[in-house]
């Protein structure tokens, strides 16, 4: 019995030949059915076709071949012979029409729900018509929004993103000093272009009027100049363009991975950030630069549209990620000399060599980063650095009190050079606080002779204070300052130190208001010069973001 239900599960079966086959049973003789008997006493395994090009004497021609391959390819209910054939031709027995009939029923079991089911999904269909119909019409709807966007998207490639911020501030200094309240606004927009889906070419156009209350007029140090301050300054300020009311190239750097190692290359406002994807810090300040650059020229230091430079950032494991980078504040060279003008060229003395070993833990709640940096660029020039406030070299810092900007130099020609050591640490203590160190030293080499400058911070966070997404933040240190001279002490600082202490109140996912309160005191760091005091300036603000 068991070789015969293999014979019957053999046998070609079609759905639209089966009375045929039957009636001619009717008819078989005793050969034939001796044949049938001979096919059933053999062990016979079963040839299962999954394509009608497996039985070899199937044709296109045949007249029910179009049946033959649904039932072979859609619901795989026909066996064959082991020699791949299907013999359709041959004689079709009742046993073999049952067999196979049975398999074909038992497929369709499969693939059909029970008359119970397909009742009961009736019901729901008939009680829910109304729900149905909705959800037929949103989606409607949504394929004709997909249709429109497709037509009329920015860019298969490239989204835009844009921020804009308006900053209300007002500096008081010692000696009545006052800046007068100053209403700004700084405007970006950024390009985000992916080619491969990993890579990035980000361009960002600017417009911007903020400039810090701490470096207003700084120029000259001459009477009635202001309050120079350079280690206040906004972080958001215009020091790296100058004031300009039309939209200007203010980054342009492109971005891509080579396995763990992630290429940067820059023309325009390349920072060392920009290169290294982690640092060890989990504070964020929203307004004193100090605060966001607390190792004296290493970090956010090339603020300039000339700056241009390259690196890695290599992902050695998920605990440990290494980085290098080199930027020139004088990228476009402006055709001089080079003997005349050493900084000229990408090349040129005006750089910046940095190298970065960060590590976090396996949860992301301890970060640090240890860092290293070589630089060579002309003096600072107090008298007239660079038209805007701020120095434009990489020799020095470039916040900080005057000495440690001027640095052991003779001439604004000068070029120094320094080695720039930073430490930085983050532990999340929980979701809601965290608390973050920095400690930066550097060593000034000049005409002069040799300086040493240092600088450290703590910063607190609190986020999520009060309600989701806005968070406290204070932070106090010391802003770098001349700690020793080769000339002696009278060319050392008296540390000046600074704080802040800022609430963003987050009133949507794209509008923050943030009231903060700063101040430097001592900021000239026991240094006179001009019209430069050495009392303590409090800057109020109050900033208000949009993003979109």
């Amino acid at each position: 019995m068991k070789n015969l239900f293999k014979v019957m599960l053999a046998g070609p079966l079609a759905a639209s030949v089966a009375f045929a086959g039957a009636a001619q049973a009717e008819s078989l003789n005793r050969d034939t059915i001796n044949q049938v008997n001979a096919i059933a006493n053999e062990e016979l395994p079963a040839a299962q076709v999954t394509s009608i090009t497996q039985l070899s004497d199937v044709k296109p021609t045949d007249w029910a071949y179009q049946a033959l391959q649904s039932l072979v390819e859609r619901y795989g209910c026909i066996v064959g012979y082991p020699d791949r054939t299907y013999r359709g031709s041959r004689a079709l027995t009742r046993y073999e029409f049952a067999a196979g009939l049975n398999a074909c029923l038992d497929k369709v079991i499969e693939f059909a729900a029970s008359k119970e089911d397909l009742d009961t999904l009736k019901k729901l269909t008939e009680e829910f018509q109304s729900e149905l119909a909705t959800l037929r019409g949103r989606v409607d709807g949504l394929e004709a929004r997909v249709t429109e966007l497709e037509a009329t998207q920015f860019s298969t490639t490239t989204k835009l993103q844009g921020d804009v911020l308006f900053s209300l501030d007002r500096a008081f200094g010692p000696s009545g000093l006052d800046t007068g309240t100053s209403f700004s606004q700084r405007v970006g927009l950024d390009f985000n272009t992916s080619f491969t889906g990993k890579d990035l070419l980000k361009t960002r156009l600017e417009t911007n009027s903020i400039t810090s209350p701490g470096l207003r007029d700084l120029n000259g140090f001459a009477a009635g100049a202001g309050i120079p301050s350079p280690g206040a300054a906004l972080a958001y300020d215009n020091a790296a363009t100058g004031a300009d009311p039309n939209f200007t190239l203010n980054t342009l750097i492109y971005q891509f991975p080579v396995g763990s190692v992630n290429f940067t290359v820059g023309t325009s406002n390349v920072q060392v950030d920009d290169v290294f994807s982690t640092n060890g810090s989990f504070y964020a300040p929203e307004l004193s630069y100090f605060f966001n650059n607390p190792v004296p020229g290493i970090y956010n230091d090339a603020d300039t549209s000339n700056s241009a430079g390259a690196g890695f950032n290599w992902q050695i494991n998920p605990n440990f990620n290494l980085g290098l980078a080199y930027i020139n504040q004088q990228g476009p060279t402006s055709g001089q000399n080079l003997e005349a003008d050493p900084t000229a060229g990408v090349f040129g003395a005006d750089s910046q060599t940095t190298a970065q070993l960060a590590f976090k833990n396996d949860d992301g709640t301890f970060i640090g980063a240890l860092a290293y940096a070589y630089r060579k660029g002309p003096a600072f020039d107090p008298v007239n650095p660079d038209g805007v406030g701020l120095p434009a070299q990489f020799g020095g810092v470039s916040y900080g009190t005057v000495r440690s900007l001027i640095g052991p130099s003779n001439s604004p020609t000068d070029l120094i050079s320094s080695n720039n050591i930073g430490l930085s640490l983050g532990w999340a203590v929980s979701e809601n606080f965290t608390i973050s160190g920095s400690y930066g030293i550097s060593f000034l080499s000049g005409s002069a002779g040799s300086s040493t400058v240092q600088s450290w911070n703590i910063g607190l966070t609190f986020p999520n204070l009060f309600a989701d997404g806005n968070e406290l933040g204070l932070a106090i240190g010391q802003i770098p300052y001349v700690t020793s001279d080769s000339r002696g002490a009278a060319f050392a600082d008296s540390g000046p130190f600074a704080f802040e202490v800022y609430y963003k109140l987050q009133l949507t996912d794209n509008i923050a208001i943030t009231p903060a309160l700063y101040a430097v005191t001592n900021a000239g760091g026991g240094l006179t010069l001009g019209n430069l005091a050495n009392g303590d300036y409090w800057v109020p603000v109050l900033k208000t973001e949009f993003l979109f």
